[in-house]
């Protein structure tokens, strides 16, 4: 690699975390409170994705059931709820992953977390499985920042870091990751083992089968 990267910043679900059954979970109670049938793991990869209200539709698209729009937010509210009581009874560290965090941190690497769920379920999820103390800043759902793939919460975590995009590399599962760090030319990186998919006009820098392999990339 041409760049000497100095902070490093990760996506969460799908990159660190295989978090998809605590999610199928909350989205099954949603449905079962509204008198509907339980969705199977097998199709997991075609829920996760988007947050609460986006698995929902996807749920009922999945059970060919027409949803009532006005009645979104309170079952978005559900599943939040029911989530954050079980955050992290399914969900866990793909592999390499603390690892590999851990011989970042060593090397002395900035590191932050990127990720569209919402902060108090970042938080809690972080520290349960024994990762936050690695980043130095964490960024997550809030009002007043716009979601990925807006660069917004990059350039605010990039801020808070003291990092210049042309420094920084980003590791995510999707075109959420993708899209924005390449535009503001940071290095990107698509995980292969995550729930995202990049569609074909979307080209990361790397692509990895691991997340090992990062410290491969860094030292290149």
């Amino acid at each position: 690699m041409n760049k000497k990267i100095k902070c490093v910043i990760f996506d969460l679900d799908g990159t660190l975390i295989d978090s998809g059954p605590d999610l199928l979970d909350s989205l099954n109670y949603v449905l079962k409170k509204n008198k509907l049938k339980s969705i199977s793991r097998k199709v997991l990869g075609n829920l996760v994705g988007g947050g609460a209200e986006a698995m929902i539709r996807k749920g009922y698209g999945f059970l060919n059931e027409k949803i009532v729009v006005e009645k979104i937010p309170e079952m978005v509210d559900c599943f939040i709820d029911f989530y954050y009581q079980n955050c992290t009874k399914k969900t866990l560290l793909y592999d390499n992953v603390f690892e590999s965090l851990k011989n970042l941190r060593s090397k002395k690497f900035k590191m932050g977390l990127c990720t569209n769920k919402k902060q108090h379920l970042t938080e809690k999820i972080v520290e349960q499985l024994n990762i936050k103390d690695f980043f130095d800043e964490i960024v997550g759902s809030r009002k007043s920042i716009a979601l990925k793939p807006e660069t917004d919460m990059l350039k605010f975590c990039l801020e808070n870091l003291e990092s210049s995009p042309e420094e920084s590399i980003m590791i995510g599962d999707s075109n959420n990751d993708i899209i924005p760090a390449n535009k503001m030319n940071m290095t990107s990186v698509f995980v292969r083992y995550g729930y995202g998919k990049l569609d074909e006009s979307v080209t990361p820098n790397f692509s990895i089968d691991n997340i090992n392999e990062i410290l491969r990339i860094l030292n290149s």
